[in-house]
């Protein structure tokens, strides 16, 4: 599965659980994106509640 692929996934999977919490901006930023799909993989297992721009700054 490419990376890409894989990224629509956990994207599709956080908003149906918390809604969109973050600007999509932060997609465009390799080493903010990295961050975010880290965030976004710890809120999934309950390890963090949702992501926002703050955690991204």
């Amino acid at each position: 599965m490419e990376d890409e692929t894989v990224l629509v996934m956990i994207v599709q999977q956080y908003a149906s659980k918390y809604g969109i919490t973050f600007s999509s901006k932060h997609l465009d930023d390799p080493e903010k994106k990295t961050k975010l799909i880290s965030l976004i993989q710890e809120s999934l297992s309950g390890k963090r509640g949702p992501v926002t721009d703050e955690d991204l700054v």
